[in-house]
């Protein structure tokens, strides 16, 4: 759909994306839907349950095309973004992001009489702080503990600490240990999908470790959670990994696509701008900037902030907040002000989260206009 857009607008013929104002974001509807589709039916084959990670998009009504297409729920980052989902009647989520605020956890405590909800902890402070507003309203709160595969962030380490740990939410009041999980993305820069073959395995792998360890110290471990979009297909062929969360696979990236995990003809989500000036004959400015593509880098260094659709080689090389600079390529040295172009943002999660909207595209005609509902919440 992208390139047939790049076309129209090359022919001199207006395509409807044309009667919006730029910047904004739009999807391929197609894209997206065999994305969906293909992450679901290989989940399937897995023996696998799939809950995407909702913070991608933020949008109530694509997490239901999810669901339908298979995912069991979502995944949110935050107490709020939850509660825009439960309001849509999304009712199977997991918070997977420590709650250790007073004001969080009374929503939380709200959010979990009304719906199926795993919570995250890792710090025995954590699950007592869960624990006593557990039990003030008189609930059960259903925990994931967050094992450390060492990107170091959150989570605690396999072994002694995760046993005593494991062992004090068992004896806590007012919750359930139900599962483990973590987070490991995919950190490594060798080339090609075989090593991030082995790094996603690698995920599972600590995981399930982790799980065997607390269960052989007779600690119910029922599920284990695994996977980002680059690692959760290797890490969910594991034997004893219940659950993939995998976020960016529906659209993709400039970021995804460079670490293998889709190709560049199955992005599905693009950032529509104007060129609104040609200073060199190299160089050509657009009406998306920082606050349009984010300022996320690129995970192979030095490859700018995102590039053209309809030409890679031509690369968002710098931003200023209103303006993007495109590198051109070769095929891309006759854009002349006016044109628009479709760019590929490096990190799809962080581009959404600046915008309102989100303008789905079907054989070129705008046949959804979402609203981005989430947007914004991050407390």
């Amino acid at each position: 759909m992208t390139r047939s857009v790049e076309t129209m607008n090359q022919t001199g013929r207006r395509s409807p994306l044309d009667d919006l104002s730029t910047p904004f974001l739009y999807v391929d509807l197609d894209r997206m839907s065999s994305n969906i589709a293909a992450m679901a039916a290989a989940a399937r084959d897995l023996g696998v349950r799939l809950r995407p990670h909702a913070k991608t998009h933020k949008v109530p009504e694509i997490a239901r095309l999810q669901i339908a297409a298979g995912a069991t729920g979502v995944t949110v980052s935050k107490v709020s973004e939850a509660e825009v989902f439960a309001d849509a009647g999304i009712d199977d989520l997991f918070v997977a992001y420590q709650v250790v605020a007073p004001a969080q956890r009374e929503r939380l405590v709200r959010l979990a009489r009304k719906s199926q909800l795993w919570c995250a902890v890792d710090s025995r402070e954590g699950a007592e702080f869960l624990s006593s507003g557990a039990v003030v309203a008189g609930i059960r709160l259903q925990l994931m503990l967050e094992i450390d595969l060492g990107i170091g962030r959150t989570g605690v380490r396999a072994g002694v600490a995760a046993r005593e740990l494991a062992q004090r939410i068992t004896d806590l009041p007012g919750l359930e240990l139900v599962g483990v999980y973590g987070f490991r993305g995919f950190r490594a820069f060798a080339e090609g999908a075989e090593s991030r073959e082995r790094w996603g395995r690698a995920e599972g792998e600590a995981l399930v470790a982790a799980a065997d360890d607390l269960r052989a110290c007779g600690l119910p471990i029922a599920e284990v959670s695994a996977g980002s979009t680059p690692t959760a297909l290797p890490a969910g062929s594991v034997r004893g990994v219940t659950e993939i969360r995998p976020g960016q696979y529906l659209f993709g990236c400039a970021n995804i696509v460079a670490q293998g995990a889709m190709r560049a003809d199955d992005v599905a989500l693009f950032a529509r701008a104007t060129v609104i000036s040609r200073p060199a004959d190299d160089r050509a400015v657009v009406d998306a900037g920082s606050k349009t593509l984010s300022t996320d880098g690129p995970w192979q260094p030095g490859r700018g902030f995102g590039y053209l659709a309809s030409d890679p080689a031509t690369r968002v090389v710098s931003l200023w907040e209103e303006h993007g600079v495109l590198g051109l390529g070769e095929m891309s040295r006759g854009l002349r002000v006016g044109d628009r172009v479709s760019i590929v943002p490096n990190h799809v999660c962080t581009a959404i989260n600046l915008h309102n909207r989100l303008v789905g595209v079907h054989d070129d005609r705008v046949e959804e206009v979402w609203k981005v509902a989430a947007r914004g919440r991050i407390e």
